[in-house]
């Protein structure tokens, strides 16, 4: 008679006798007894689970590591952030990142070009990251590193500022040269944050600040930024709603003829006129529109609101909008602009676009195709804020400018500094040589405007000769011009407009 008692059931790795090849079984055995009770022998089974561990073992791979880029995987980073923020542990530093410009680069060359980009600077971090430190891809395009110890101020910041070199360098993807930057936020643990979720909303407090700071940079997190990322979240609401409920304006500044003073176009310059703020200057809801990612949106209605008002202006004033380099790069402004131009029935040669060097450097192949698209539409392309950044003389030969604006900064220095007068002395010979018309930007002095004068510049804007004004004035304005036209003239009698 038979009766069975368990006597093991467990798992263990073998070798296969001939190859030897690593593989797993599972061993079940029990006694079998006889009438009285007693054990007379063992009897068992045993199965191969080779298929069942590989399987439960690529499960917990595929929980435990991002699949694109190798690095750790949110699952595992949580679970990890968790143990280091237990009561009792000594601390930790939690570094959040996120790539500038990334979106830009999926919208214009793909996702598969930006998963291509997200794997080769997920390696550039895992070769700055040492154990015990976990890099991990939360989504997207946003990594964390978490360090489990403290480290001193000098140290964090000199890892945040490898972090950032490492992203800064220009990726060669499919002939396209691609600059893409990163921003970076800190909190420590225990001294900023009481628990795992505390610290990471810390952490992204930093990130949110470094961000509205100009990117490519980091900070580390401290409690004021709270009060100030929360204003800046209720304002960046009130801005959507701005966008669609008519609290936007446009006002414009005259380009003029320097010798003549005569009005030659205008550029258009955002107001926003809050219920209960008043009105605010681009300064500060500019870069809450950059964050949340409304700049394209502001862009095409600025865009469609000028054409819509230079309709009605004489036929010969020029207006100028500028892009954001979002827009730019965004693939939708071309066909935005074509339906834009249709609907308002603007002449294409009264609009300018106005772009700055950062909507050229991410991609400049693709910067000039784009360029040369807008052109064919009959739009003119300035390059605005020239000198103030990487930009140089050559991108005037490159790029299909019909207009390069000097920046402000060496038009304040023009009469008392060398260097200055040098660097508006090259434009003007180059925009000579190349056709391409050249304005002073920032020109507040009568100084100002002899020298440029003296130097062959012939188009000015700046407050010299007015602030920027809201549509209703300018419109007053050029009905005076053109009734002053109309006004029988002394010989030695000159008109002047009083504005």
């Amino acid at each position: 008679m038979k009766s069975e008692g368990r006597v093991k059931d467990f798992v263990s790795e073998v070798y296969r006798h001939r190859t030897r090849e690593v593989i797993w079984i599972t061993e079940n055995a029990w006694y079998v007894r006889d009438g009285d009770g007693n054990p007379i022998f063992i009897e068992g089974t045993i199965q191969d689970a080779t298929d069942r561990i590989t399987n439960l073992a690529f499960v917990e791979r595929q929980a435990n590591l991002d699949t694109l880029t190798g690095v750790a995987s949110r699952f595992r980073f949580l679970r990890c952030l968790e143990e280091e923020t237990l009561p009792g542990k000594t601390g930790c530093t939690l570094y959040s990142i996120d790539f500038d410009r990334f979106k830009e680069v999926n919208d214009l060359l793909g996702h598969a070009t930006g998963d291509l980009v997200l794997k080769l600077l997920a390696k550039r971090l895992q070769s700055i990251v040492n154990e015990p430190s976990i890099l991990a891809r939360l989504g997207g395009d946003e990594f964390a590193i978490l360090q489990p110890s403290l480290n001193s101020q000098s140290s964090i910041e000199a890892m945040a500022k490898k972090i950032i070199a490492s992203l800064r360098e220009p990726l060669r993807i499919s002939g396209h040269d691609l600059t893409l930057g990163a921003s970076v936020g800190i909190s420590m643990f225990p001294s900023q944050a009481t628990g795992a979720e505390d610290l990471l909303g810390n952490a992204d407090f930093a990130l949110f600040q470094a961000k509205a700071a100009g990117r490519n940079g980091f900070r580390i997190f401290d409690l004021e930024l709270r009060s100030d990322i929360q204003h800046r979240k209720e304002l960046e609401q009130d801005l959507r709603d701005a966008i669609t409920g008519e609290q936007l304006e446009l006002y414009y500044q005259p380009i003029v003829e320097g010798g003549t003073g005569v009005v030659q176009g205008y550029e258009a310059l955002m107001r926003w006129n809050h219920p209960k703020r008043g009105f605010l200057p681009p300064s500060q809801f500019i870069p809450v529109a950059e964050d949340a990612g409304l700049m394209t949106d502001l862009g095409n209605w600025a865009i469609k609101r000028a054409c819509q008002q230079a309709a009605i202006l004489p036929p010969h004033i020029m207006i100028a909008v500028n892009v954001s380099p979002s827009q730019f790069r965004s693939a939708s402004i071309l066909v935005k602009l074509r339906r834009v131009l249709e609907e308002t029935r603007l002449d294409p040669k009264r609009l300018i676009l106005e772009i700055t060097e950062t909507a050229i450097l991410t991609d400049e192949a693709l910067a000039e195709k784009l360029l040369r698209e807008i052109q064919a539409l009959g739009v003119g392309i300035a390059l605005d804020d020239f000198g103030t950044g990487f930009s140089s003389l050559s991108y005037l030969q490159r790029f299909p400018f019909n207009k390069v604006k000097i920046d402000r900064s060496f038009v304040a220095g023009i009469v008392d500094q060398p260097a200055n007068l040098a660097v508006i002395r090259a434009v003007l010979g180059i925009g000579r040589d190349l056709g391409i018309k050249v304005v002073a930007e920032g020109v507040e002095t009568k100084m100002q405007v002899d020298a440029l004068l003296q130097e062959g510049c012939k188009l000015m804007q700046g407050y010299y000769y007015g602030k920027p004004k809201p549509y209703v004035e300018i419109v007053g304005d050029q009905s005076v011009a053109e009734l002053s036209t109309l006004i029988p003239k002394a010989p030695d009698t000159k008109i002047r407009l009083v504005r």
